[in-house]
């Protein structure tokens, strides 16, 4: 039972890697066609010119140097074919069984001057050399090789009993051809059995490669940020907004803060629930994503608090924004409630000459959408900023 679920296995593997074979014996073949090629033209030289007295070794010389011939013919055309599924992958599906009609072809030619040989010697060397050569140079599946070895063994077989009546002669090729068979058929199925464990390894790899490039990336998204909106979480807002005033404080830039504040947000959950609660808190992150600019920093800052850092904006500018994104709040309907929900919005505003540090940014508008909420909400409110938090000269 364990050699049947072996064998079982295998055959499931060996249907999971035939397109990857495939790509590869065609790419072999279009290198070794060339090279075979290039070898058969050298034997039809050789052969062709090759004086013998002898008319039986000069007839045998003249239709080696055909077989070679026809061979070369047969390299060239399998080499353009090979060229042309490379150039045009999607017709590689009609030449699907070219590496095995190949095999086949070079077995039998091989058989053919093995045939033409016994005139001269008792070798079989044509033969061995294209066994050998074909399981060292393709990739067949094992019930492939099996089936052209084999058939090619029986035709040599055959074929060698009409070229000899010495028994002992006929005795030995046959050994020696089933010897060089049963070795090309052992070297093919070890070459594919390990053509199949490496590439079911290398899809293992990057299976595993690809899970932990989106692990990575989950982990990162979740470092950075918020679960339930998709916008930066505070720890990511803080590490790039230092980098902005940072910036601003050596180009001499302008940059302005906003800090908003959803306006009866405890009265939505206690009503209707947390999780309609997570449903605005969700529809006003998207809102304020599409309104505000790329090069804005928008994040939600804690419960019902957003904040949005704009770089490079003076505080005229960051006023109308601010006015902008407080009107699109209160004119859009949020889905789970059929109504729109409101905001405090404070407005933290730092000069090119300032001083001020991203925290003393915060605590300024944190004042003011304070200050927003107290005069009712739903409104802008800038920060009073004391000038010489503005100007360095004015602090000596």
């Amino acid at each position: 039972m364990k050699i049947f679920d072996t064998l079982r296995r295998w055959a499931e593997e060996d249907s999971l890697v035939q397109d990857a074979a495939y790509r590869r014996n065609t790419e072999v073949l279009g290198v070794a066609a060339w090279g075979m090629l290039g070898l058969n033209l050298l034997h039809v030289a050789v052969f062709m010119l090759l004086p013998f007295d002898d008319p039986v070794r000069s007839t045998w010389a003249h239709q080696v140097a055909a077989a070679h011939g026809v061979m070369a013919l047969l390299m060239f055309c399998t080499g353009l074919m090979c060229r042309r599924i490379h150039a045009n992958p999607a017709s590689a599906s009609r030449f699907r069984l070219l590496p095995e009609l190949a095999s086949a072809v070079i077995m039998g030619w091989a058989i053919v001057l093995t045939v033409m040989d016994q005139a001269v010697s008792s070798s079989i060397n044509a033969y061995i050399n294209a066994a050998v050569g074909i399981s060292i140079v393709f990739l067949l599946r094992p019930k492939s090789a099996l089936a052209i070895f084999l058939l090619s063994l029986c035709a040599l077989a055959w074929a060698l009993n009409l070229t000899t009546n010495d028994p002992a002669h006929l005795v030995t090729t046959r050994m020696n051809a089933i010897s060089a068979t049963a070795l090309a058929l052992l070297v093919s199925i070890l070459l594919w059995r390990r053509f199949v464990q490496s590439e079911l390894l290398q899809r293992a790899l990057a299976a595993t490669n690809q899970k932990l490039e989106q692990q990575k990336t989950e982990l990162e998204a979740l470092a950075t940020q918020d679960s339930l909106t998709g916008l930066f979480n505070r720890r990511e807002f803080h590490r790039q907004a230092e980098f902005e005033v940072a910036r601003a404080r050596r180009q001499g830039s302008a940059l302005s803060l906003l800090m908003l504040d959803l306006d009866q947000f405890k009265s939505i959950n206690d009503q209707f629930g947390h999780a309609t609660g997570d449903d605005v808190l969700r529809h006003i992150a998207h809102l304020m994503d599409r309104t505000v600019r790329q090069t804005d920093i928008l994040a939600r800052y804690g419960g019902e608090e957003f904040v949005l850092l704009l770089p490079d904006t003076p505080d005229a500018e960051a006023h109308h924004l601010a006015e902008r994104l407080r009107q699109k709040l209160a004119t859009t309907p949020a889905p789970s409630l059929g109504a729109p929900v409101t905001a405090s919005i404070g407005l933290a505003f730092r000069a090119g000459a300032s001083v001020l540090k991203l925290e003393e940014l915060l605590q300024h508008a944190d004042q003011a959408m304070y200050k927003a909420k107290r005069q009712g909400g739903n409104n802008v409110v800038m920060a009073e900023i004391a000038a010489s938090a503005h100007d360095p000269s004015q602090m000596l």
